[in-house]
């Protein structure tokens, strides 16, 4: 019995498992003592098998940057791609002028991008088709990808299980070259209309790595979170077409974020809390990096 390597068309190696014919020729006559041969060589090439998936997995996984520095704006996509696009975007600079959104603005944004792309669905998005995203209508006025936005709520606070629901750094992501490290990717922060409300109710903003604040820290967005604070996220808005709409808690839908759309603010490129009753005025809000 014994595994050999092979190369195949794509060029990476399986393993192929073979066993000596005498061993069959003994089963098919009825020995007992070779009966279990056909189970252990089955339990022996599954292990092979998923060796060889792991690693394949493992390998798309794999830095394609040494440091962030070097990691470039399409990150581990291939150039002129859409994906490469998408990753692009992800570090866009918000054009226009302000947009104070609500949540259920990104609601009705997201049924916009529904029922334009209802034939084809998003999952890819050429250039021309990701266009078609910076017509869309909300409040009397053009709005979307690329456009300045503003969102107010609470980070959310649930659901609690199996972990709680906090802020918390990516990893390996393609858009920032598959590094690890906090430092290295996306804070994913859920944010939601009301005080310790569900990541099923809210929206997702994210703050990119790249000439991220060092006060920006997961530590401190726990803490504003501890304390239960409403907070503001300014910043470019995004359509994070690579992921579904995951809003119902009784249905949930595996490997996919909690939201109630796939409209973002992304980058993030300001963060404020309000440390009064009420904040009515950019006098009362309080930069985060200021906040302690």
């Amino acid at each position: 019995m014994g595994c050999t390597s092979r190369t195949v068309g794509s060029g990476s190696t399986s393993l192929a498992c073979t066993s000596r014919a005498q061993g069959f020729q003994s089963y098919r006559n009825g020995s007992r003592a070779q009966t279990l041969l056909p189970i252990w060589l089955l339990l022996v090439c599954c292990f092979c098998l998923s060796f060889e998936t792991s690693a394949v997995a493992a390998a798309k996984k794999k830095p394609c940057a040494k440091t962030l520095s070097q990691c470039p704006l399409r990150g581990c996509t291939e150039e002129d791609t859409p994906e490469a696009l998408c990753n692009v975007l992800k570090h866009g600079e918000p054009k226009g002028d302000l947009h104070a959104l609500t949540f259920a603005d990104f609601q009705n944004l997201q049924k916009q991008a529904d029922d334009d792309f209802k034939t084809t669905g998003y999952a890819a998005l050429s250039e021309p088709k990701r266009v078609r995203l910076q017509h869309l209508k909300l409040q009397g006025q053009t709005i979307g990808e690329g456009s300045f936005v503003e969102i107010e709520g609470y980070i959310a606070e649930q659901p609690d299980k199996p972990k709680p629901s906090k802020p918390h750094a990516n990893t390996g992501e393609s858009v920032n070259c598959n590094l690890a490290k906090a430092a290295n990717n996306d804070f994913h922060i859920n944010l939601t209309p009301t005080k310790g409300g569900s990541e099923y109710d809210g929206i997702v903003v994210e703050m990119v790595p790249q000439d991220r604040a060092e006060s920006w820290t997961e530590a401190r967005l726990k803490a504003v979170q501890g304390a239960h604070l409403r907070v503001r996220a300014r910043g470019h808005l995004f359509f994070d077409n690579h992921h579904k709409v995951n809003s119902d808690e009784s249905h949930p839908i595996k490997n996919q974020p909690k939201r109630i759309s796939l409209w973002e603010v992304h980058p993030v490129t300001e963060f404020e809390v309000c440390t009064k009753t009420k904040c009515t005025s950019d006098a009362d809000w309080t930069a985060l990096e200021r906040w302690d």
